[in-house]
């Protein structure tokens, strides 16, 4: 596949001189119930990594996990420079990659699954981007031939709505696998929204950014914890957050149905005028009423979808609470 990049201004000479040949990396893991095959992944992870840089830390986010991941975690931590943020509950993944944003601290920051789907070894693609003088450098999927049918089915469905309402452009086959300088991530940082939606504010963002292919692989251990029902609500976040489309189609029903409606007025018109009132029809009178009904009820939740994100934000609440810390520097004390 040929790689992609998006068209942005070129960085100068200075800019570019400043991306060192073994840069700073900090690698954010987010986990959820992973307890089974973190341990393997963290020693592969600092095994590639201490290859590539002499400076390196990897920051394991738990979810809110209810098995043993948080103290796998610390176990592989010895003598690693791991360090573990634990969170008091699930908080959901694009939560817990903002929490580990909030603590990068290195020259660049790459998100990366702990389940071995996303290969390793593409890390060493993304920094020979990276110094070329691209800011973000983003995993693209060869192909979702690992997904069942009918998530294939829905995401594609997803990202074709998407498109067409999204004032930016979010690729389809583009997930939280990615580099990003450390730019970026203080441009991240600086976002305050409540429900977030991480694969569009990448791109929202902006910057110089480049696409790199990579196959996907089976998981190692474990499932995946993304079930029908969080994707669903991970879309309607999307859609919300980044197009007005739903909104617009519902005006669109709405402007049809109107003008369907006052052509059959005309019509009714018509045939009294010729032929004299008739007989009124009930089941045509039933039909429309609960037609027009079910169209009120389903455009209101359209609406309540969009006043719900607003509610939640105005409500100012934070994206996540940190329960654990473990390898970091110890936190002021409070005064």
């Amino acid at each position: 596949m040929t790689t992609l990049q998006q068209n942005a201004p070129r960085l100068t000479d200075p800019e570019i001189s400043k991306k060192t040949s073994q840069p700073w990396i900090t690698c954010i893991v987010p986990a959820f119930n992973e307890a089974d095959g973190i341990t393997a992944f963290i020693n592969a992870l600092c095994h590639y990594l201490s290859g590539i840089t002499g400076k390196y830390d990897v920051i394991v986010v738990d979810d809110g996990s209810d098995d043993e991941t948080g103290l796998k975690v610390i176990a592989a931590s010895g003598g690693l420079p791991v360090r573990l943020l634990g969170l008091s509950r699930n908080f959901g993944k694009e939560s817990a990659i903002s929490a580990g944003l909030d603590q990068a601290e290195g020259e660049v920051v790459i998100v990366i699954d702990s389940d071995f789907q996303q290969p390793i070894a593409t890390i060493g693609d993304f920094i020979n981007r990276w110094q070329q003088g691209y800011d973000m450098v983003y995993g693209l999927r060869n192909d979702r031939k690992t997904d069942p049918p009918l998530r294939r089915f829905l995401s594609r469905t997803f990202y074709q709505i998407l498109s067409r309402g999204a004032s930016i452009d979010i690729p389809p086959d583009a997930g939280d696998f990615r580099l990003m300088d450390r730019r970026v991530v203080h441009a991240m940082r600086q976002l305050p929204e409540s429900d977030k939606f991480m694969k569009g504010l990448y791109n929202w963002v902006g910057f110089r950014k480049i696409a790199v292919p990579f196959d996907y692989a089976d998981r190692q251990t474990g499932s995946s914890k993304f079930n029908l029902s969080r994707l669903f609500e991970l879309a309607m976040t999307g859609l919300t957050s980044f197009s007005s489309f739903p909104l617009r189609i519902w005006l669109g029903v709405g402007l049809a149905i109107s003008s369907v409606s006052l052509i059959y007025a005309f019509w009714i018109i018509g045939v009294t005028l010729l032929r004299g009132p008739g007989v009124p029809g009930w089941a045509t009178l039933v039909v429309a009423i609960l037609f027009l009904g079910g169209m009120q009820l389903m455009s209101i939740g359209i609406l309540g979808e969009y006043i719900g994100r607003i509610f939640n934000q105005v409500k100012g609440r934070p994206n996540y609470v940190v329960a654990e810390r473990h390898g970091f520097p110890a936190d002021p004390a409070p005064k």
